[in-house]
């Protein structure tokens, strides 16, 4: 099974005052399966990473071994998500006050229909009413 997995989740996995049983599953989750994320994921994980140094909540040679360690996670990013940026994700920013970095991620677990991971409240909710499952620590 396939899951999409946004930012706040791979972040609060690697930052080590942030615990929670949804980052706890998700670690786990990576053992046996694939996560898909938009293309803009990889700008997003850099720049929390960049801001935490900045703040000294992380150290650089920290940060340099969390990339390394998410390097080696099974993630794939989806192509297609940059045309549904000028669509249906556009769609969602509006229907639901989302930023488009948001909506890229209830787009893509939509489309593929595959659960999502977050730490997102608003998104959380925005996928109950959408129909798309969540990953808890029960399961998705």
């Amino acid at each position: 099974m396939s899951f999409v997995v946004d930012a706040s989740v791979i972040l609060a996995w690697q930052f080590p005052d942030e615990e929670s049983e949804v980052v706890d599953q998700v670690a786990d989750m990576f053992m046996d399966h694939t996560a898909w994320v938009p293309l803009h994921w990889h700008t997003e994980i850099a720049n929390g990473f960049a801001i935490a140094v900045r703040r000294k909540r992380l150290t650089q040679d920290y940060r340099q071994g969390a990339l390394r360690r998410i390097s080696d996670l099974p993630i794939r990013s989806d192509p297609e998500s940059t045309a549904a940026l000028w669509n249906e994700t556009q769609h969602l920013c509006d229907e639901y006050q989302l930023s488009t970095y948001d909506a890229a991620y209830l787009e893509l677990a939509r489309r593929r229909r595959i659960p999502l991971a977050t730490l997102d409240a608003a998104m959380s909710h925005v996928a109950g009413a959408l129909g798309i499952s969540l990953v808890t620590k029960q399961g998705s």
